[in-house]
């Protein structure tokens, strides 16, 4: 399998099989992008193509999303016969390419309040830090500016950057290759999450192997674990924790993405 090197960075190992398709998979952060990547990685396996894990390795190598998301050179990558995913925010790089443009894409969002939130314990306690390089000094600022900051004040210093990587991904809205599925809809019915991605990349999957993916990726809580990578996963979290004002304040904010997205405002 071709190994392609981005950067002196990073090491890709690269299906290039003619004749089969390729396929991205988007999250917006803290919008269910881990399971979604995982559930799309297993399926893909079993369909025999390959995952490739593009941000997740290049943040592992201590590059930031800064450091690669306008490089065209990720274009190198693009060979048929793989997945592409860990995206975060959108490669913007990646845009003008053909077998970008023609490849079937899934994007999954978040109500923004709750994707903040989820920001805030993820970003304090659970996240994972780089070994080294750049990535690895912004997390650790980033952990220290959140167990510095009330949950409040964090939510609103953080809503810019959010807004900004959702829309980075409104062009996609009206494109006919790209599926959006929302969190709401989909994360307590991870059995209906499979049969979509299956349905709209034209993979199989048997029942049996349904089962082994739910055994691992259908964990719902029984109670908030703060400090956990999987801390509550149930959708509307942002109504017990902000204040009624900070609510309204991100509903004046992100108005626009509320809106495009199907998110419903409190009043």
């Amino acid at each position: 399998m071709p190994v392609v090197r981005y950067r002196n960075a990073a090491e890709f190992e690269v299906a290039d099989n003619e004749g089969q398709e390729s396929y991205f998979v988007f999250g917006v952060r803290k919008s269910g992008s881990s399971i979604l990547n995982s559930i799309v990685g297993a399926l893909a396996g079993m369909n025999g193509i390959q995952f490739i894990d593009v941000a997740g390795t290049l943040f592992k190598s201590g590059l930031r999303v800064s450091d690669w998301q306008d490089d065209s050179g990720l274009c190198e990558l693009l060979r048929p016969g793989n997945v592409y995913g860990g995206f975060r925010n959108f490669p913007t790089g990646l845009a003008g390419a053909p077998r970008f443009r023609q490849s079937r894409k899934i994007l999954m969002v978040r109500d923004p309040r709750d994707a903040l939130v989820s920001e805030y314990f993820s970003n304090a306690y659970s996240h994972s830090i780089p070994q080294g390089g750049n990535g690895r000094s912004a997390m650790l600022a980033e952990r220290d500016a959140a167990l510095s900051s009330d949950l409040q004040s964090y939510v609103l210093r953080m809503a810019p950057s959010l807004r900004r990587a959702l829309r980075e991904y409104l062009p996609l809205m009206d494109d006919p290759t790209v599926r959006i599925v929302r969190y709401e809809d989909r994360i307590m019915e991870k059995k209906r999450l499979i049969a979509d991605i299956c349905a709209f990349f034209s993979w199989s999957v048997s029942d049996e192997n349904v089962g082994h993916i739910l055994g691992w990726a259908d964990i719902v809580p029984d109670a908030e674990r703060p400090t956990a990578f999987v801390r509550r996963v149930r959708p509307g979290d942002y109504v017990e924790k902000l204040a009624p004002a900070t609510v309204k304040e991100l509903e004046l904010f992100f108005q626009r993405e509320l809106s495009c997205f199907g998110y419903p405002a409190t009043g």
